[in-house]
């Protein structure tokens, strides 16, 4: 916790000193020397915020379900062999998440090479931890930066509005305090490559597609970029299928029977002629692979024997968004506060603007039921009972998030005076609530270093390590006979010269 305050406070202290030197510096009209002042304490708030995630992320362990998919095991190798999983159908053997190809490649191929790579600049066990930081902060920017431009409408990550929607969603990507509720960037490097880089990735797609089809620019570009996503995200695990799949049927509805009263057949016509050929087609072929790789799922054979009925999974639906929404404050600090915005923005703005976000926030309901309604399809996992759970939720917190941010940037551009005062400090006091539940010691991977340090430098070729700590696994590590995959890892990454099996004594 020291290290921590003492990062916070020269943080604070770096902020005052620039912000004292550009005091001098920028010109002395009052209104540009306000906007300028303005911009630059944002930028260094989400520069802030944005490094200690980062440091977070550094310090943070690697957990478990490294190796198998990194050397890869028998399991993966067959997914890696048979990427669209035609050679499974054509035997009908089942094989272990088929249509997970490309998370289980980027997630391979990257911490194969990466940590080799970071290894010309640090030591070997600094560059695992350093890979998994990068990765999941890059992840964590790029979610920030699309929901910020649907919030805002301005890409430009300089631009005042921007920044502004920036700093409203923040606070709320909790890599500590609140992640166990409403986390996105898992804890574990591997889940995040599973659960939040498809979803980030679907993000960038439905935003190079509204970009091209509702803003018409640079339609080829864009077209170009989406094509190997349509390739790439329905074969990137069982959730963003499903999320495809709705949310194209939403926009299939809006279009051709909402907007365009002119009936099916003359809007199904009309939109045919207006849209470039290319997306239409880009359109189809992304959700002809999400319905291709909701097929290859019915040949998994993970968990079949620990599985339980369809019916039985539905019940339990309940629950586990009960548990979700209300085993900490992240979920219901939110929940109020979303509707506080809409209150004000109905008593303050009016009716135009109230229904506005009313129409948003009735097709963000929607696309959340038909999601939730579809998950128990998608199979049973024992370490999940009630089927929802912060990373299978995490389409819902996005959306969640985005409506928070959407309200709030409604009221901070459209409130005037004491009104706009009053608010400003009410949303103030909500996101240092955020930011200070999100608050790590920074030494929470120490043990798990200082195991891998015994390991490295022990003459043994069996290492009994003196740590209560899980290495690199969701759990103690008492046969060494099991750390054989772990210590071949351990080798692929440079960290021991040659191949040590390990393991831990219980301390009762």
């Amino acid at each position: 916790m020291l290290e921590c305050r003492r990062f916070i406070f020269l943080m604070s202290s770096i902020i005052m000193l620039i912000f004292r030197i550009f005091d001098e510096i920028i010109p002395k009209n009052r209104l540009m020397r306000k906007s300028i002042l303005f911009t630059l304490f944002i930028v260094f708030l989400l520069s802030g915020d944005l490094t200690y995630s980062f440091l977070q992320y550094y310090h943070s362990p690697l957990y478990g379900d490294l190796e198998g998919g990194i050397l890869p095991n028998e399991d993966v190798q067959k997914i890696i062999d048979d990427p669209f999983g035609v050679q499974m159908l054509k035997t009908g053997e089942k094989h272990i998440n088929p249509n997970r190809f490309f998370s289980h490649f980027f997630f391979m191929k990257y911490l194969q090479g990466f940590p080799l790579f970071l290894q010309n600049f640090v030591k070997p066990i600094q560059s695992v931890y350093l890979s998994s930081a990068i990765f999941k902060i890059i992840v964590q920017f790029l979610f920030i930066y699309f929901l910020s431009v649907f919030i805002t409408g301005e890409g430009n990550v300089f631009n005042k509005k921007f920044l502004i929607g920036a700093i409203l969603i923040t606070p709320l990507f909790q890599t500590y305090g609140y992640n166990g509720n409403m986390g996105i960037i898992d804890k574990s490097i591997a889940y995040s490559f599973f659960y939040a880089l498809p979803i980030v990735l679907s993000i960038f797609f439905y935003y190079l597609f509204y970009e091209a089809f509702c803003k018409k620019r640079n339609r080829l570009i864009r077209s170009i970029l989406m094509f190997p996503l349509c390739i790439i995200l329905p074969l990137s695990g069982p959730l963003v299928p499903g999320i495809i799949l709705i949310t194209s049927a939403l926009v299939i509805i809006r279009l051709l029977f909402i907007e365009n009263k002119s009936g099916f057949i003359n809007s199904l016509i009309y939109y045919l002629k207006k849209v470039p050929k290319l997306i239409i087609l880009l359109f189809i072929l992304m959700n002809v692979m999400s319905l291709y790789s909701l097929f290859l799922g019915l040949y998994d054979s993970n968990y079949i024997a620990d599985s339980v009925s369809i019916f039985e999974r539905y019940i339990r639906l309940p629950l586990g968004l009960f548990d979700v929404l209300t085993q900490s404050l992240g979920f219901p600090l939110v929940l109020i506060a979303i509707g506080i915005n809409s209150y004000v923005i109905k008593k303050q703005l009016g009716s135009a603007d109230y229904q506005r976000h009313i129409k948003v926030l009735k097709w963000i309901g929607i696309f959340a039921i038909a999601y939730l309604l579809l998950l128990p399809l998608g199979g049973y996992r024992p370490y999940r009972e009630n089927t929802i759970r912060y990373d299978t939720f995490i389409p819902v917190t996005i959306c969640i998030i985005y409506f928070w941010g959407i309200t709030s940037f409604t009221l901070l551009q459209k409130l005037k005076g004491l009104k706009l005062r009053d608010y400003i400090i009410g949303l103030s006091v909500l996101l240092l609530i955020y930011t200070f539940e999100d608050t790590s010691n920074l030494n929470e991977n120490n043990c798990e270093k200082e195991a891998l340090e015994y390991i490295a430098n022990s003459p043994n070729d069996i290492v009994k390590v003196p740590t209560d700590c899980n290495i690199i696994s969701w759990n103690k590590m008492t046969d060494y006979k099991k750390s054989d995959s772990k210590a071949e890892l351990l080798m692929m990454w440079k960290i021991t010269d040659e191949k040590k099996l390990f393991y831990q004594e219980v301390i009762e």
